[in-house]
């Protein structure tokens, strides 16, 4: 007997990856921010400013897009937690 190819599976990486959750979230987001082009084209508009000017933030921009994505991610992330 090899103990070396011997596999117990609560031993083994794969078997941890198996078992361990998938984080739904991030994929949530990325969809629900196709639903927010109003936030997401002020947001864009921002960073160009920023970026010609060199100086400044877009720190509103970015949270009103975020409240928006957030808004369309709260009822779908709860039903997965049901």
């Amino acid at each position: 007997l090899c103990f070396n190819s011997f596999h117990l599976p609560f031993n083994s990486d794969e078997s941890k990856m198996e078992s361990e959750p998938v984080d739904a979230l991030p994929k949530l987001r990325a969809e629900c921010r196709k639903s927010c082009p109003k936030y997401e084209a002020a947001y864009q508009e921002c960073i160009n400013r920023i970026e010609a000017k060199g100086e400044g933030d877009c720190e509103s921009w970015y949270f009103d897009l975020v409240h928006c994505v957030d808004k369309c991610v709260a009822p779908k992330i709860f039903e997965l937690t049901k």
